[in-house]
């Protein structure tokens, strides 16, 4: 694929259509265009290029000089880039937004435990579990490989806003890393996260995550597929009126108590 056909799929990523980022392109590499020369660029029809091109400077991306006949040039790629990088901001906010007020519609209701299949779909929940966190996170890791950069910058962020950090590993590097952080955290163990990354065989304990006493996380470890890219997956629940997730917190909480004893206490209203 060379730069022109890249650009052009580029900018259908961003919502132009097919016509519409052929023409843009073909603009960009010429001073100025007739409907006709465009055409020929681009490789379209004449008689679409018009509409094309009004569409074009609807959007800010092309300019009319009025004449027989008319010409066309594109705006600076500069100017481009500014105007389709606002556009898609304000989508994707319109998006947020949406969906944020449909969420209580169908998320307030469900408390079930779902599944996560991928090393990719377990860091992005844990990170959104961090994200949303208001008073607690207690975290137990027990492989290198899961406690990565954009994890402990997300983990960061949650101590500066006043979060409790609790990290429970036997796992030396990780202890290094969260040092080197820097952040306030707790980092403790207890004989069962020994036992637990002691256990030999796959699939073992990857991750527990818990989180304001409400949503949790059990991660397992496998075989890797691909050297050196871990092979995880995971179930959650975003309430703890499950057996898995009681358990899940159950242990967790267990585990806090045995860490930091007398200096621990569950939330008043539990």
């Amino acid at each position: 694929m060379d730069d022109a056909e890249a650009a052009v799929d580029a900018l259908e990523q961003l919502g132009l259509t097919e016509y519409e980022a052929r023409c843009f392109v073909a603009l960009t590499r010429l001073p100025h265009a007739t409907a006709k020369e465009v055409g020929q660029v681009a490789d379209i029809p004449r008689s679409r290029v018009y509409g094309t091109m009004d569409r074009l400077r609807q959007r800010g991306l092309v300019e009319v000089q009025e004449g027989e006949p008319r010409t066309f040039q594109s705006v600076s790629i500069d100017t481009a880039v500014r105007v389709l990088r606002k556009e898609y901001e304000s989508n994707f906010e319109t998006v947020e937004r949406t969906l944020r007020r449909m969420e209580p519609i169908y998320k307030e209701a469900q408390q079930a435990v779902w599944a996560l299949s991928t090393h990719e779909q377990v860091t992005e929940r844990v990170i959104d579990l961090v994200d949303n966190a208001e008073r607690e996170i207690v975290l137990i890791v027990l492989g290198e490989s899961l406690l990565g950069d954009e994890l402990l910058a997300y983990l960061e962020e949650a101590a500066e806003r006043g979060v409790s950090i609790n990290i429970g590993t036997v796992v030396e590097p990780i202890y290094e890393r969260i040092e080197d952080a820097g952040f306030n955290a707790d980092v403790f163990t207890t004989d069962l996260i020994e036992w637990f990354h002691a256990m030999s065989g796959s699939p073992h304990i990857g991750r527990l995550l818990m989180v304001d006493r409400g949503p949790v996380l059990v991660s397992a470890l496998h075989d890797e597929r691909l050297p050196g890219v871990p092979n995880e997956t995971a179930a959650w629940s975003d309430g703890i009126n499950h057996g898995i997730a009681t358990f899940t917190e159950r242990v967790l909480t267990y585990e806090l108590q045995e860490s930091v004893g007398e200096a621990y206490r569950p939330d008043d209203d539990e």
